[in-house]
């Protein structure tokens, strides 16, 4: 059970976090994409799709793109959001669920600003998804805000952290790790280069 009542959140306002105007959040998007090792990705699934901003663009990126949410209302916003584009499937879905057509397919996972708002074994249970998730060369992503939102259980870090843990024990290799005064940013992936510049 999630902290949150995200969907009468949405209902009351389609931009809470107002993610379409504010510089953290247009930042943050900036930079996740930054960090993306490849240019293209076939399947890739945005847990917690919230608003649609960041599913709009990474869906240039993607062959297919897979948007979940919790909320209803943020699947319609999601769906308007992204409609033209054709690539992206945006559905009702609540972590540590997986699509059904993401199970093992999920060339890219990005988790963005969710983690905190679930309890510690739905969070355990969310790793394991997210390994489930993965094609044997998947790339997972977290971002979130560093310090602990209203409502949340636990902060940014300190998700980041245990999830770190998680992915590292599944066989997983951090890739990437960007951590400033507003938000924390994590990619893992089990296909580590062994060289530097491969």
């Amino acid at each position: 059970m999630t902290t949150v009542d995200f969907e009468r959140l949405y209902s009351g306002d389609p931009d809470p976090w107002r993610v379409a105007t504010d510089w953290y959040e247009r930042r943050k998007i900036e930079v996740v994409l930054a960090c993306l090792r490849r240019e293209r990705y076939g399947l890739a699934w945005d847990a917690g799709c919230g608003t649609g901003d960041l599913a709009a663009r990474l869906a240039p990126r993607c062959a297919r793109l897979v948007a979940t949410d919790v909320s209803p209302a943020a699947v319609q916003l999601t769906s308007a959001r992204c409609r033209e584009f054709a690539q992206v499937e945006a559905e009702v879905s609540a972590l540590p669920a997986v699509p059904a057509s993401v199970v093992g397919h999920a060339d890219l996972v990005v988790l963005s600003e969710v983690l905190y708002y679930l309890a510690p074994q739905q969070r355990q249970e969310c790793a394991q998804a997210l390994v489930d998730a993965c094609a044997p060369a998947g790339d997972v992503l977290a971002v979130h805000w560093s310090a602990r939102p209203e409502e949340a259980l636990d902060s940014g870090l300190d998700c980041h952290r245990e999830l770190d843990m998680r992915m590292l024990r599944a066989g997983f290799g951090r890739l990437l790790a960007h951590r400033d005064v507003e938000f924390t940013l994590t990619m893992w992936s089990r296909d580590v280069p062994t060289t530097v510049g491969r």
